[in-house]
């Protein structure tokens, strides 16, 4: 079965796909870091921050509703925190007194920060192949058993998607018509089933492994090297995101 919705377009040929992960890494990073350090209620910069990633996400080729579907997935969550917080404003001991412009700029810009970070982190994990971000990580001195855990979670993960499938189309095969049980009683029993059925699998998998030689840790790629375009990229995206965030 194909599992590329992670990763699904870091087999494309762009200018940004072809730079070093570890430059990536560090690049994108800190444009989170420009956003998401916006005071509180000042959308001013916001225009300027979403034409860049407009454009990285043309330079990128990467569909722009790929994007938003990430955005729509992270939705539920975003606007649940900007919507908290001006109810705790009305709820605290002096609502009149909090103007009506903190009661609206505050959360849209939590709004704004955070869809931002979606778009930057897609952005990141989709113009560069997973294992080889971990690579990057490992190069730029990230916990080991940090990099080794997330290898071995975005392994199993598709077997556990696997087993999800399987048993989805078992079910539907026996119920072809509605059924007369609850219907959480079945899907409780399919969730049990899913998890048995992976833990095993995945407990044959790990031993697969460590009869290849396996000892803890994955052997380190050595096929990424910076050259003269990750600096010019690094330089030209740092500056421009430092001039919106400082007001260069």
């Amino acid at each position: 079965m194909k599992h590329d919705y992670l990763d699904k377009y870091s087999r494309l040929d762009s200018f940004i796909h072809q730079r070093d992960p570890r430059v990536k890494l560090i690049c994108f990073f800190l444009a989170v870091v420009a956003v998401v350090s916006e005071p509180k209620g000042d959308i001013t910069g916001f225009p300027f921050y979403y034409l860049l990633m407009f454009l990285l996400l043309a330079a990128s080729r990467i569909p722009v509703v790929f994007v938003l579907k990430r955005c729509l997935i992270a939705s539920p969550f975003i606007v649940m925190a900007a919507g908290v917080l001006p109810l705790s404003y009305m709820l605290s001991p002096t609502p009149s007194s909090i103007p009506t412009q903190v009661m609206v700029f505050h959360p849209l810009s939590i709004l704004l920060k955070a869809y931002a970070a979606v778009i930057l982190l897609t952005l990141l994990a989709s113009t560069e192949k997973f294992h080889c971000l971990l690579n990057g990580l490992q190069k730029l001195k990230f916990p080991p058993i940090l990099g080794i855990m997330s290898a071995l979670m975005y392994r199993y993960i598709f077997i556990l998607n696997d087993e999800m499938l399987r048993t989805a189309r078992a079910r539907k095969s026996r119920t072809p018509e509605k059924s007369r049980v609850s219907r959480f009683r079945i899907y409780g029993n399919q969730a049990a089933l899913i998890f048995l059925r992976a833990k095993k699998r995945a407990q044959n998998v790990y031993n697969a492994m460590l009869s290849r030689g396996f000892k803890g840790d994955f052997p380190e790629y050595n096929g990424i090297h910076l050259g003269w375009g990750d600096a010019l990229f690094s330089a030209v995206f740092l500056m421009v995101y430092a001039g919106v965030r400082f007001g260069l």
